[in-house]
């Protein structure tokens, strides 16, 4: 007992020299409160240097990290965009044009091709296909390879004109500003992105 006693630290301030786990003196109390904080912010500092380093991402990741954060918001604001402009409203319209269009650029396609040059929904497709069709504006034959090709008649090549010049006068289109290699290479992106 004797020997814990002195092994104790001891409060040099004042006669008695309590110990300093339990001080009888303001000043002894004092440095206790201070030898314990002390000690306490050691084991806090061990605490931090057993922990693993931490790894900052470089600057190359936080750029991604922003571009992708820009993009999306980016995405977000133009889809509250499009139902706002008359490309959003014109729905079917839109999808009789962009068929009849390629039919013109092209002459004669399968089923097949259009849907996969459109991106359209089989049955989105299917029913333009037949409300054109049964105006008159494209026919449909099955050739030998049992691939349905769809061509525009004479009359359609006249309606597809005449909407062609309806849509230009129409439609302030959203991507007007672009030009046709930037909307091929936005095209290209986002099917990349959505497929």
């Amino acid at each position: 007992m004797k020997n814990e006693i002195l092994a104790e630290e001891h409060c040099p301030y004042c006669k008695r020299h309590c110990s300093l786990k339990d001080p009888h003196c303001g000043k002894g109390k004092a440095l206790a409160e201070k030898r314990k904080k002390e000690s306490k912010k050691e084991k806090e500092e061990k605490k931090e240097e057993n922990k693993e380093p931490v790894t900052v991402p470089d600057t190359d990741e936080w750029k991604s990290i922003q571009s992708e954060i820009r993009l999306l918001r980016l995405c977000q604001n133009g889809c509250r965009l499009l139902p706002d402009r008359k490309v959003g409203k014109q729905g079917g319209k839109a999808v009789k044009l962009y068929i009849m269009a390629a039919l013109a650029e092209k002459g004669c396609l399968t089923q097949k091709e259009l849907k996969e040059n459109s991106g359209l929904h089989f049955r989105e497709m299917e029913e333009a296909l037949q409300k054109l069709e049964k105006k008159g504006w494209i026919s449909r034959k099955q050739d030998e390879g049992k691939e349905i090709k769809v061509s525009l008649t004479g009359k359609g090549l006249e309606s597809a004109n005449e909407h062609m010049r309806d849509w230009k006068r129409e439609n302030d289109s959203i991507f007007s500003p672009l030009t046709e290699e930037e909307k091929g290479s936005l095209e290209y992106i986002l099917n990349k992105i959505l497929r």
